[in-house]
């Protein structure tokens, strides 16, 4: 008899369109992961009974939810279902499948303009103030990894540059085409049948109602990007063979990205600019939709997921050598926070935090012959401030690279 191997093991899943209902129809995908935690668990209670044989007599199931995550290394496309849905939101695409039209472009250090104006999606005025983007077709720019202008908003033929960004100089360059997408947050829960797969003994545990609650996202040198998830949702099925609709699409196969695979599009900055006269180490995310499950008579496991608040967090490693960011500590000063993830390729994304509280703060000369590092959290606020009411957001996703079908 063949016993169950993790090796083995396949992960499927597919949006519900009602919670904790698996589809009929359509194709599930498969998930890369590197593990999973899926779980089903039964709150039981013993009889409170008084008896004379001083036995108990019964148990009972009282509630049961389902929970758990997946763990994955960081790629491209390949997580962006699972992050929209944790965000509770839709990446808002550029062009088709996140890349525009082709023009003829001039680029100046500071502008790129069109010698005529793209139109529909792939029209400039569609891109915000503040947003990253790659461009594709250029002889010197090309996986370039660009910001619109903060502060100068693009016009129908002509993008402005963050002065931090700026692109190669060129004349008449044909074909020119930017990629990219966004994603921020929003309010509108999805919900998934995720299936744990052991084809080599025939068993198929599917959880429903799995509701993203949480994403960690975790940069470091030395080692590959994470990106991890997890769930809460309604109860677990277990069959002989799948229980998903259709046929299973295959993930995607781009590389896996670590913090150096990109050093020419790598970012990190803490502020208006990028990070000067010292380097991170590593650098870690959190949002946390802070969901609480909802039950209810008459249904062993949840008959929903509500919303809370939400808490997004960032934890920085960085090599110690002034007093800047301790005095933007004390002084409870808030800072902008971007850092990107970008495979060798030039496909990726940059993750801007707007506005960011230092809320704990550390440097100590722990032992002899170590560097010393400042280790800060920082709280992420809504900025409540900007002037567009489409930018007063916690985080935003800027997604760059191929199209994604």
């Amino acid at each position: 008899m063949p016993l169950a191997s993790s090796s083995a093991v396949q992960i499927g899943y597919i949006p519900e369109a009602t919670f904790g209902v698996t589809p009929v129809s359509g194709n599930y995908r498969y998930l890369r992961v590197t593990g999973e935690s899926l779980d089903f668990a039964i709150t039981k209670e013993a009889s409170k009974e008084i008896n004379s044989t001083r036995t108990i007599s019964s148990m009972s199931p009282t509630g049961a939810s389902a929970s758990g995550g997946t763990q994955s290394e960081m790629q491209y496309a390949e997580l962006d279902i699972l992050m929209a849905a944790t965000l509770q939101s839709a990446y808002t695409v550029y062009g088709t499948n996140g890349v525009g039209t082709a023009f003829t472009a001039t680029f100046t250090t500071t502008t790129i303009t069109a010698s005529a104006a793209p139109t529909g999606s792939s029209a400039f005025t569609g891109l915000q103030l503040g947003q990253w983007f790659s461009i594709g077709g250029s002889v010197n720019n090309t996986n370039k990894v660009l910001r619109v202008s903060t502060t100068v908003a693009p016009t129908s033929t002509v993008i402005t540059l963050d002065a931090n960004t700026p692109a190669v100089a060129e004349v008449s360059v044909a074909g020119v085409a930017v990629r990219t997408a966004r994603l921020t947050h929003g309010t509108t829960q999805t919900s998934f049948s995720i299936e744990r797969q052991s084809p080599d003994i025939g068993q198929y545990f599917r959880y429903r109602g799995m509701t993203p609650s949480k994403m960690d996202l975790s940069l470091s040198s030395g080692a590959l990007t994470s990106c991890n998830f997890d769930f809460m949702g309604k109860d677990v099925v277990r069959g002989s063979v799948t229980g998903l609709p259709g046929t299973p699409v295959a993930s995607y196969t781009y590389d896996v990205m670590s913090g150096v695979s990109n050093t020419a599009n790598c970012q990190v900055w803490v502020g208006n600019t990028p990070l000067t006269g010292t380097f991170a180490k590593s650098i870690s995310l959190s949002f946390d939709n802070a969901l609480r499950a909802q039950d209810a008579l008459c249904t062993l496991g949840s008959v929903g997921v509500g919303s809370g608040t939400i808490n997004c967090t960032v934890n920085a490693s960085i090599y110690f050598n002034n007093g800047t960011l301790f005095d933007a500590f004390l002084a409870n000063t808030n800072n902008q926070i971007i850092f990107s993830s970008v495979d060798t390729a030039g496909n990726g994304y940059v993750f801007t935090l707007p506005v960011a509280n230092i809320s704990s703060y550390k440097v100590a000369a722990g032992s002899k012959d170590q560097d010393m590092m400042i280790d800060m959290q920082l709280t992420c606020l809504r900025d409540s401030t900007n002037v567009t009411p489409a930018l007063q957001k916690v985080m935003f996703i800027d997604r760059f690279g191929v199209a994604v079908v």
